[in-house]
């Protein structure tokens, strides 16, 4: 049951997460979708408490549990 419970991500948080997911750093995930690195840091702590985890690798694993990636 994929986002049973969680809340759902954003449009925004979707695609920072699939960034994540390849591994790409805060600064080339700001470069790949033309936002600054303190937006994506913004919108990577929203993941995290959304998906209740404390870093993008508990995030990505958490994500592809949920079907989200």
């Amino acid at each position: 049951h994929a986002g049973v419970g969680i809340e759902p991500l954003t449009p925004r948080e979707s695609e920072v997460l699939a960034l994540l997911g390849q591994r790409l750093t805060n600064k080339e995930i700001a470069a790949e979708l033309v936002i600054s690195a303190e937006t994506v840091k913004s919108h990577t702590l929203s993941i995290y408490r959304k998906l209740d985890v404390r870093g993008r690798r508990q995030a990505v694993a958490r994500a592809i549990e949920l079907g989200l990636l």
